[in-house]
């Protein structure tokens, strides 16, 4: 035990993991402030505006961070290959992130928000995308090489900056302070990336380094990546949306947030274990029996873990909405038990299963999963959110996420079993 505890905090697995208990309680302190700063109804056009950007920005750069995590980690990050790959994706993906620019342009002039001043707040974002693809493929460039000290600062730094500028915008500025916030906390971090770090985001080296046949395998899983963790991702977006467009009321979409912030938060949880584990599934894709050796630690610990939480959460939470949020928000609590459920599926299943079958290169049936969930969230949140309002819209998320729970973690232990 004590030689498996040295191995971990040599290969930085605690880095990562308090690393990313500090982010989420740094961002659950930022939730809590904001919505003590701003009014119910400001806090309602933040979050209806900051989730349509949430939506634009899953097609950052055409998913090619995914994509130099992946092709970098299976090379074990050897530094001149990574480089390459780094200053290739820049370009590529600062290029498709300036239509994705323009796409928020366009949403905020011509699109028919049913919210009033969301437009307003559009506009602001528009420049946002550019900055951000820098940010991911910095964390991408690092995890590929378990640089996961550096990788933790660079998060913290850019955590801490997020909080600080937000909340003091926040205070004079409402909830356009808060963009601005978002803007100077990636700005700063991607400096600091570049002349602290010496992260080779703008060196010269040319494209030529890449042969063709590795730029097609980047863009082949940068793209499908896209799509899988796109799809994925919108199961916890387009509730939102949907809210707005049904409903189209602030408080209501200001409770919902509320609702889901420490149940979706807590998607760190599992998400720092992808993190830390990702490169080694990824080197070690051939070695199924390996892979599947570590596959059942993870499931049957991790499971009794997550159990553990979920419980917790479902018994406390009318006191940790009353403590934390206040009165206002006490109609969040039953969004709030749902969530916690869905979060043992979550974390146990969906996300574990769903990451490890990338890295046995089983893209075409995570974007499956993704594209049959996609579809089960549209219908349930549709049908469910207006029969039942903000609680329907729970409900279609824990429904989404047992369909692609089952469907992964059923393929992937045929994937890891088969001869």
């Amino acid at each position: 035990m004590r030689d498996k505890l040295k191995t971990l905090f040599s290969t930085g697995f605690f880095h990562v993991f308090g690393g990313n208990v500090l982010n989420k309680i740094l961002v659950f302190l930022s939730s809590v402030i904001l919505v003590r700063i701003l009014t119910k109804q400001e806090y309602g056009i933040f979050t209806y505006s900051w989730n349509i950007y949430n939506i634009v920005i899953l097609l950052s750069g055409m998913g090619i961070a995914s994509g130099l995590l992946q092709i970098c980690s299976e090379k074990g990050g050897e530094p001149a290959f990574c480089n390459h790959v780094l200053h290739y994706s820049v370009k590529q993906g600062m290029l498709f992130n300036v239509l994705l620019g323009a796409v928020l342009l366009l949403l905020a002039f011509l699109a028919p928000l049913k919210v009033k001043g969301a437009d307003i707040l559009l506009f602001m974002l528009c420049l946002l995308p550019l900055i951000q693809i820098l940010y991911d493929l910095s964390t991408s460039y690092l995890r590929s090489q378990k640089r996961n000290q550096e990788y933790v600062r660079i998060t913290v730094i850019n955590t801490v900056l997020v909080l600080v500028v937000s909340a003091c915008c926040a205070f004079y500025f409402k909830e356009k302070g808060l963009i601005m916030g978002y803007y100077a906390a990636y700005l700063v971090t991607v400096l600091y990336a570049v002349m602290v770090m010496k992260i080779p985001i703008f060196n010269r080296t040319t494209t030529n380094d890449l042969d063709d046949q590795t730029k097609q395998t980047l863009f082949k899983i940068s793209f499908i990546s896209m799509c899988n963790n796109g799809l994925s991702q919108l199961l916890y977006l387009l509730d939102v949306l949907v809210i707005g467009i049904i409903i189209a009321d602030e408080s209501v979409l200001a409770s919902y947030k509320v609702g889901t912030m420490i149940p979706s938060a807590l998607a760190f949880i599992p998400l720092s274990l992808m993190t830390y584990v990702y490169p080694y599934f990824a080197e070690k894709r051939l070695d199924k029996k390996w892979c599947w050796k570590r596959y059942k630690q993870i499931v049957i610990g991790f499971g009794l873990f997550n159990l553990f939480i979920c419980l917790c959460l479902f018994i406390l939470a009318p006191w940790i909405v009353h403590t934390f949020f206040g009165a206002q928000y006490d109609d969040s609590i039953a969004v709030f038990r749902i969530l916690s459920l869905n979060y043992f599926f979550s974390g146990t299943f969906r996300v574990v299963s769903g990451n490890l079958l990338i890295t046995q290169r089983k893209l075409k049936f995570n974007l499956l999963v993704a594209c049959v969930s996609g579809v089960v969230n549209v219908i349930a949140d549709i049908v469910l959110i207006y029969f039942y309002g903000s609680i329907g819209a729970a409900i279609a998320t824990v429904l989404v996420t047992l369909v692609s729970g089952i469907l992964s973690t059923t393929y992937l232990i045929y994937t890891l079993k088969k001869r």
